[in-house]
């Protein structure tokens, strides 16, 4: 670099100037040699100029508590295959006298922990890949209609540049909309038609499920249309299957620290606050459109779990045409998932 000033920005060792090597490759030499100090670096633009900012390395490194996980995901497999018996028309009391009746949710439970594992094993994978040290897969068991609220990981180090960050991103979904696809047409056989509407005025009580473009065009599929005052069962491995294009569009929301937000920042860098904030826009006012105060929640909830987004260590080296495609496809996909009124209760 030909430096034109450095000094301190906080706790940060600033150098600021033109590079006079690619970013890549400046990145990865500021790193090994700031490595061997105890230094990491961060590459970023400062209008026409190229900033360094060097900080020290967290010299504790947490190891994975292989325990924690696991627990987490029995007790995710309990509370997915209870709601899967409950949903099959076992009773609470039966499954209480005999705890064996829980298999009756298995092809609901499994499907669902089978695509929401293999969303978050992608994202672990491709971390891996890159050398970015992470968390494995955390499930959370929650008391609502499906027995859990997804799973995560947890980066435990910056991602190295735009690329990866945007794959590391992508894995996920793409997995988890494949498998999601795959889990619908499977649970064809025991999808139903059920009469919804005694009369023209009155639908029956119950809870309802929202339909996206692609779910819609599945069920066309299947019965070439659902008649009018009828609507679909889904049976549990559709319903799995359901649940895992929804989630992979909720992922998908190019918002704070979701999947679709580690990808928005990969594109436009800086910009991901502007977005972030424009969509939470959105996800208010679809609320008050509709009644419905789901997606307001979500985006709160989204901004309460963090907003920002922490830089890579090159944040300069842009994306590659075929990746920029494929943000397009996952703009699409996030599209044809997307759920305007996910669950209605009437």
């Amino acid at each position: 670099m030909e430096i034109r000033e450095w000094g301190y920005e906080g706790s940060f060792l600033c150098f600021r100037g033109r590079l006079q090597i690619p970013a890549s490759e400046a990145s990865r030499e500021l790193n090994s040699r700031g490595g061997s100090n105890g230094l990491i670096a961060y590459l970023s633009r400062s209008g026409r100029e190229e900033l360094v900012k060097f900080a020290p390395i967290n010299p504790g490194r947490r190891k994975n508590r292989i325990i924690i996980p696991i627990l987490l995901f029995v007790v995710t497999l309990i509370s997915t295959l209870l709601i899967g018996a409950l949903n099959s028309g076992t009773f609470y009391s039966d499954i209480l006298s005999n705890p064996l009746l829980l298999l009756n949710g298995a092809p609901f439970s499994f499907t669902l922990i089978i695509i929401l594992g293999l969303h978050e094993f992608s994202h672990y994978f491709v971390s891996k890949r890159y050398g970015i040290r992470t968390s494995l897969p955390y499930f959370i068991p929650f008391p609502n209609i499906i027995g859990t609220m997804g799973a995560v990981i947890i980066s435990r180090a910056p991602f190295v540049d735009r690329k990866s960050l945007f794959d590391v991103g992508i894995a996920g979904p793409l997995a988890s909309f494949v498998l999601s696809i795959a889990a619908i047409i499977l649970g064809f056989s025991g999808m139903t038609l059920v009469r919804i509407y005694p009369d023209i005025f009155r639908p029956e009580p119950g809870l309802y499920l929202g339909d996206s473009l692609l779910t819609t065009a599945l069920f066309w599929l299947r019965y070439h249309p659902i008649p009018v005052g009828f609507d679909v069962n889904l049976g549990p491995i559709g319903f799995a299957g359901w649940v895992g294009l929804f989630v992979t569009g909720l992922n998908l929301l190019p918002m704070g620290q979701l999947d679709g937000g580690h990808i928005s920042y990969a594109l436009f860098g800086r910009y991901h606050k502007l977005i972030t904030r424009l969509v939470l826009a959105v996800l208010v006012l679809l609320g008050i459109l509709y009644s419905s105060p789901f997606w307001i929640v979500i985006g709160i909830l989204i901004l309460f779990l963090g907003s920002r987004h922490g830089p890579p260590l090159d944040d300069i080296t842009p994306l590659n045409p075929g990746r920029v495609w494929l943000a397009v496809a996952a703009l699409i996909i996030l599209i044809i998932c997307f759920i305007p009124v996910p669950i209605r209760i009437v």
